[in-house]
């Protein structure tokens, strides 16, 4: 009987390591909101590093958190650091590319809990009722990664952290117009 339930076990395993090898490795994560503002309003939020932080909920999940500032405040080579026993581990954001009134492209870089990187993007495209502003973040799993997101539903996390900062934005800029 012990045989049995142990080779049965060992199965599991080795059908979820199969699994997740088979995964796509490549991921994508994306929300969006409409908020009635401009796109002038709405790009210092997105390209200023402290004032970023202001909608983010990163900061609020963990406000215990060391962030560090350095470079432009804004703009092309702007970083933010942070290092926290916390959940937000250590890393740092650095924005690579950054195109007025459109979009910025910010290089995530991860070394603790677990090492990775990532690219986010925040791209607004205006219409007559305002601006949607959409946040994506796309990079790779490491095997260890797709392992874990067989167990964790990946995208509803980390998306309902970006609707919340989203929603975050959308009261700040619509308040303050």
């Amino acid at each position: 009987m012990i045989l049995k339930i142990v080779s049965l076990v060992g199965l599991a395993i080795i059908g979820v390591l199969i699994y997740a090898a088979m995964m796509p490795s490549d991921f994508s994560i994306t929300r969006e909101l409409k908020i009635k503002a401009s796109t002038e309003t709405l790009f210092p939020y997105i390209n200023n590093s402290k004032m970023s932080n202001e909608w983010m909920p990163w900061k609020k999940s963990d406000p215990d958190a060391e962030m560090n500032y350095s470079g432009p405040a804004e703009g092309v080579g702007a970083k933010t650091s942070w290092d926290s026993k916390g959940r937000m581990g250590k890393g740092q954001a650095l924005v690579v590319e950054s195109v007025p009134q459109l979009s910025v492209k910010t290089e995530l870089t991860y070394t603790r809990p677990m090492e990775m990187s990532q690219i986010a993007e925040i791209s607004l495209h205006p219409d007559t009722e305002g601006t949607t502003v959409r946040w994506t973040v796309t990079g790779q799993n490491s095997f260890i990664g797709r392992v874990f997101c067989i167990f964790m539903n990946m995208d509803k996390m980390v998306g309902s952290q970006f609707e919340e900062g989203l929603a975050t934005l959308k009261q700040i800029t619509e308040a303050h117009p």
